[in-house]
């Protein structure tokens, strides 16, 4: 993925201006909007972050992106066939010898991948789940209802299952990714147009939050649980007043990972805030949820609430957004 500094050697090039002069006998000029060198500047931090407000909002709107179900969770697990042509690939660098040091990271690396397995199962989980999702979305398309679009942050593990599930429906799937060098690219799952690559954290976990209808969380690291903790404070603060069905899938992780009865217990969250969350295990019970949460907040007619909120916000940016003077 690039980064701000790459982008730099690839505006109006300052080496080719002894050439042009030389060539012409002007001074090139250097429009500010195309000087790579002001704009990733520390002094242009406002600029970069009114972009990455102003360019999502309007890539979302144009791939007619009205809300999504986010799907968390790590990137280190795998499609169970994959991990064990990894774990066999792995044995046979082994069977064939050679330096011990060599050897003993080969032995480490089989170690972790087998400490691994066993969460692979949630990867055949988001695969499904995202699948479904997606055919839903276009069913309530079809009816002239508001669409559900799956996210994820882009990257390999819980995250290519998702999109790759929505892929394999045939449904546009978005990526909100970030400068991440060690992944080196999106998935292959995520659609055309629906890659973006955040500079600020924060303004990715904006993006996430801000047309999130769903969350389902996977088993995941720090960034998983950093993405889960900002949107149950959002919740719990009533800075995203809208119901939010937010399912931990994978109970006996989850319940081993984070102690929440415990907080409540020592007071420092209330049962309310516990209730915010579900735990499931399977694709079937959390589609049936998400589905049943949907259904309920358009009975109720929450949703021509959430839905004339977010005309109003799109009027606020300006229909002529896309025009260039």
């Amino acid at each position: 993925m690039a980064t701000l500094a790459d982008d730099a050697s690839q505006a109006v090039p300052n080496g080719d201006q002894p050439a042009f002069e030389e060539k012409t006998g002007y001074v090139p000029t250097i429009k500010a909007y195309k000087n790579a060198e002001f704009l990733t500047a520390a002094s242009s931090r406002h600029i970069r972050i009114m972009c990455e407000v102003q360019e999502p909002q309007k890539r979302l709107t144009e791939n007619g992106v009205e809300n999504y179900v986010l799907f968390l969770g790590s990137h280190l697990v795998m499609d169970p066939g994959e991990r064990l042509k990894q774990i066999a690939d792995l044995e046979r660098q082994v069977k064939a010898g050679g330096p011990r040091d060599e050897l003993e990271g080969l032995a480490a690396k089989i170690r972790f991948s087998k400490k691994l397995q066993p969460l692979d199962r949630y990867y055949t989980v988001a695969v499904e789940l995202g699948e479904r999702i997606a055919r839903w979305s276009r069913e309530r398309h079809e009816k002239g209802l508001s669409t559900y679009h799956v996210v994820t942050g882009g990257g390999p593990g819980i995250m290519e299952a998702a999109n790759r599930g929505a892929h394999s429906a045939g449904e546009f799937t978005l990526g909100l990714g970030s400068t991440r060098p060690e992944w080196g690219h999106m998935n292959k799952y995520v659609s055309d147009g629906g890659a973006f690559e955040f500079h600020y954290f924060f303004m990715r976990k904006f993006w996430m939050a801000y047309k999130c209808m769903g969350l389902i969380v996977f088993p995941g690291g720090y960034g998983s649980l950093d993405e889960l903790f900002e949107l149950l404070a959002l919740v719990s603060s009533r800075k995203i007043t809208h119901n939010l069905p937010i399912v931990l899938v994978g109970k006996e992780h989850w319940k081993k990972a984070v102690n929440f009865e415990y907080l409540v217990e020592c007071g420092m969250l209330s049962q309310e805030n516990v209730d915010l969350m579900v735990y499931m295990d399977t694709a079937e019970e959390v589609f049936d949820h998400l589905v049943g949460q949907v259904n309920t907040a358009a009975a109720s007619g929450e949703n021509n609430v959430v839905e004339d909120a977010k005309r109003r916000r799109l009027s606020k940016t300006g229909s002529n957004s896309g025009q260039k003077d």
